[in-house]
């Protein structure tokens, strides 16, 4: 895809922000052979210009990276406004989110299930802000009053230095300063790792919080630095809190992202949350100290790269379910939780220019690369596997997708499968290794695995998902598999798991029909929904292949080679990879070829602790 990253531009401001930011660029981390990232610059003097002249370029996206609020001087909620009302897809920071302020986000506290600071009569010390303040600005230690007296100067200061904004009143929470990054993953939303701000033994309990100037000196020196949260049950406590702010405040299904501060209470170990701010301090280069991309580097399986598609995937979800709720007559623009009228940003009409140019389509639908593409372009299900031409029908309509393909071929599909060399290596490799405990098994079909699961670990308790009604009809998937057998397409029904809910988690034959976007996405929900092992193979098949697979089926059913993207894939922290074989998976009697691939299993590291919740 192509990709246009919409930054604030400084020229002309004379913002104190513009010295210590170095803006961001996702095309630092991203594969540029698949993606190509052109940033552009939209001036507050000329944001409708600026604007115009970057949607004549056609980007097949609109990355928003702008952010200033009503009050800044840099552009941000009018521009995006308008970026908006241009219907171009835009993934990132609605206008509305960025026009949240504090007040907001108390608002919201009351409906969503979080706790913030109060302003208690008659308790102190209290802390002064900005309504509408970003980075702490305006926030020294003087910050923190002990009195009445001390508050009145200290806002009659602020409002002195700056007319327009408004002032904030809060209890200030003693103890320990914490962080956590919320994403939109398909159509939930989940914390990643969340870190404390670890401050000098030395520094007064008072002083241990991120002031304008630690935020760009202090962090920067390493005089304070992070650490990830791994007790329990504070960490699960903060990712819950940070979850539940972002859902207050309206943003799910539509805001991608964000990053709530907190402060956990010394004494009761109550989570308040003090912000959510709307872009998370991401794609900074990478000797970068200020911002928030070791997060994603230690924690987030795949890394960047993999985090980059899964909010493309997570932009594509959101997009059909707009198209959904426009087929169904439903005005979706959710402008209940708009800010001075600005609705949500999904803008746009389902089309929204997404499935443009055809450049690095070879791995898309109808050259989409895969973002906007149908439901059954892309789906899970089971491999062809050799399923001939007479089991699955001569199926040769473009509206061919892989659940018909698959429920016409349910009655004759484990009888094909037990003929299969994989069927072999797959008995023996089960039976190599413990998968006691729960298991997952990504695009089940007819439940052959599930069977040779049981052969060698007949007290596991299986758990299917897979596309194809039919198939999950048969005798193996009645016998073999626990109640209730989830219907969907894998890569969005595995985004509704919770992390760490199964011991286990196998998928056999099913991810070429991921394009790459889906596949990374789907692989690193993989890795946070298992405990202890993953296993899975990945399908080496070349163009010819491929072409040969669409004329005959259709497009439902295109393959995709995943290989040099499962390697760049690479290792996440805290795992191993100790199987990557090379082996015959199937041969094809509809194409008349053996198709090779990987065979691949990864087993969690005792004792690591990664991801959120």
């Amino acid at each position: 895809m192509r990709i246009c990253v919409v930054e604030s531009s400084y020229e002309g401001t004379g913002s104190i922000f513009e010295a210590n930011d170095t803006m961001p660029d996702p095309g630092i981390y991203a594969d540029s052979g698949y993606h190509q990232f052109e940033r552009r610059y939209i001036r507050k003097f000329a944001e409708k210009a600026d604007i115009d002249k970057i949607c004549e370029e056609k980007f097949d996206l609109y990355m928003n990276f702008m952010w200033g609020q009503l009050t800044d001087n840099v552009s941000g909620v009018e521009a995006t406004h308008y970026l908006e009302s241009k219907g171009v897809p835009v993934l990132l920071s609605p206008s509305d989110y960025i026009a949240k302020t504090k007040l907001d986000f108390q608002a919201a506290a009351a409906k969503g299930g979080f706790r913030v600071p109060g302003n208690t009569t008659g308790k102190y010390p209290k802390i002064i802000k900005y309504v509408d303040g970003l980075a702490s600005i305006g926030m020294d230690y003087n910050s923190i009053c002990y009195n009445e007296e001390e508050v009145l100067k200290r806002v009659d200061l602020m409002k002195a230095n700056e007319p327009t904004r408004e002032v904030l009143v809060q209890d200030f929470i003693r103890g320990v300063e914490s962080t956590a990054i919320v994403v939109e993953m398909g159509y939930e939303v989940y914390a990643l790792a969340p870190v404390d701000w670890i401050f000098d033994s030395a520094t007064p309990v008072d002083k241990a919080w991120l002031t304008y100037g630690n935020k760009f000196e202090a962090l920067g020196e390493g005089t304070i630095h992070f650490q990830f949260i791994t007790e329990e049950p504070r960490r699960t406590n903060v990712c819950k809190s940070a979850v539940a702010a972002f859902k207050g405040l309206g943003m799910q299904g539509r805001g991608a992202w964000g990053r709530v501060d907190m402060r956990c209470e010394a004494g009761s170990g109550e989570v308040y949350c003090l912000e959510l701010n709307h872009m998370p301090a991401l794609f900074y280069s990478k000797d970068d100290k200020l911002s928030d991309d070791v997060i994603i580097r230690e924690t987030y399986p795949g890394g960047h790269e993999a985090f980059i598609e899964m909010l493309l995937f997570t932009k594509r979800c959101q997009m059909e379910e707009e198209k959904a709720r426009r087929s169904n007559g439903i005005n979706g623009t959710n402008g209940s939780n708009g800010h001075n009228g600005y609705t949500n940003g999904v803008n746009g009409h389902a089309s929204n220019g997404l499935n443009g140019h055809t450049t690095n389509g070879a791995n898309g639908v109808n050259g989409v690369n895969g973002l906007n593409c149908h439901k059954s372009n892309g789906t899970n299900g089971h491999a062809t596997n050799g399923t001939d031409q007479e089991a699955i029908g001569d199926f040769k309509t473009k509206g061919t997708t892989i659940a018909e393909v698959y429920d016409n071929a349910a009655d004759n599909y484990d009888d094909y499968q037990a003929k299969m060399d994989i069927r072999k290596w797959q008995e023996t490799y089960f039976a190599a290794y413990d998968y006691s405990g729960t298991v997952l098994d990504l695009a089940c079909g007819t439940g052959g695995i599930g069977m040779v699961i049981h052969q060698a670990n007949p007290s596991a308790k299986i758990t299917g998902i897979d596309v194809s009604p039919l198939s999950l009809q048969k005798p193996y998937v009645l016998k073999h598999y626990t109640k209730p057998i989830i219907v969907g397409y894998m890569q969005n029904e595995i985004m509704k798991l919770k992390e760490q809910s199964f011991d286990h988690l196998v998928c056999f034959g099913a991810l070429h029909f991921l394009n790459r976007t889906e596949f990374m996405a789907t692989l690193s929900r993989m890795f946070m929904v298992a405990r202890k092992s993953i296993a899975f193979d990945v399908d080496d098949v070349d163009h010819e292949y491929i072409d040969a697979i669409v004329k005959h089926f259709g497009e439902g059913l295109r393959n995709h080679n995943n290989l040099v993207a499962m390697q760049r894939f690479g290792v996440p922290s805290g795992w191993r990879k100790v199987v990557d074989e090379r082996r015959s998976l199937f041969f094809s009697p509809s194409i008349h070829t053996d198709v090779y691939g990987q065979v691949i299993r990864f087993e969690k590291v005792e004792g690591i602790v990664n991801g959120g919740s």
